[in-house]
């Protein structure tokens, strides 16, 4: 694989108006469109662009632990050699903590894509060339996705028998080491001016097992309506892993279950729920 430093994107003149419903990007991700600086607004939270950085800014239910954690991840993920966007300081402004990083030029892979339909393909495959890079980077002092999983099954609004089940299923399961992302997506991976990648929003970084990684992915691209991207991309990456079809799709019970406990729509609720309650897919 060739070096983080020299891999470029390679983009293709196009000259197609921008489509929005058939080029696969994810929702609830930081935009790269602002107004009035901001990037992103939630209930407790807000993420704005400030003087050519990008400010996080936590909300009153966010613990000071988390925060101080979410910044410690992303730096630990950039002490791999990645090119991520850096952590510049964690700070209190207003009685409000927030993470300062650096902002980086470009546009989102996602972007790209819907400017270039035609080569959608040819982005699916650097986009899982990006993900296996990070794949093969881990940490020492990072926590495991699987345990992160755990909490989120518990949370779930998922009936006690089929939480039982997901729990031993988890166990059942490899822990693994590899850095996994936690919410890789084309929505946060940004191709600069000179054709290079960097990955941003860090915040759900753990150590685990690719195919764990691999499959919320997946289901990032088919909650958003992107069903034949998210099919391509799960063949994709399970050719570069060298794994067969089943060996992500086992874990779709578990990631279907942990992503039940984040606020959804009615539509992938539901969606949501069906796949955790196959606890025996194979």
């Amino acid at each position: 694989m060739k070096k983080t430093s020299t891999k470029k994107i390679a983009r293709t003149t196009s000259h197609e108006p921008r489509a929005t419903n058939q080029t696969p990007r994810t929702t609830s991700h930081e935009p790269r469109t602002t107004k009035k600086g901001v990037l992103l607004e939630r209930t407790d939270k807000v993420v704005t662009r400030d003087k050519g950085t990008v400010l996080k800014v936590f909300g009153p239910s966010y613990k000071v632990s988390a925060i101080l954690n979410e910044a410690m991840n992303e730096a630990r993920a950039a002490e791999t050699g990645l090119p991520v966007a850096k952590v510049l300081e964690v700070l209190k402004i207003r009685d409000h903590w927030c993470i300062r990083r650096e902002w980086i030029e470009g546009e989102t892979l996602a972007d790209v894509m819907a400017k270039d339909k035609k080569n959608l393909m040819k982005y699916l495959k650097e986009f899982v060339a990006i993900q296996c890079e990070i794949f093969s980077k881990t940490s020492e002092r990072m926590g495991n996705l699987a345990d992160k999983l755990d909490k989120q099954i518990s949370a779930s609004p998922l009936p006690r028998e089929t939480r039982y089940d997901l729990h031993m299923k988890l166990q059942s399961f490899p822990r693994g080491k590899a850095l996994c992302h936690g919410d890789f997506n084309p929505t946060n991976v940004i191709i600069t001016p000179k054709g290079d990648w960097r990955v941003i929003d860090w915040s759900h970084v753990r150590l685990g097992d690719p195919l764990a990684d691999v499959a919320r992915t997946y289901l990032l691209f088919w909650l958003s309506g992107h069903i034949a991207a998210a099919e391509t991309y799960m063949a994709l990456a399970s050719e570069a892993l060298k794994v067969k079809l089943p060996d992500v799709q086992k874990w779709l019970p578990i990631v279907a279950a942990a992503e039940s406990s984040r606020d959804q729509t009615p539509k992938n609720h539901e969606l949501l729920i069906h796949w955790a309650s196959v606890v025996d897919i194979e």
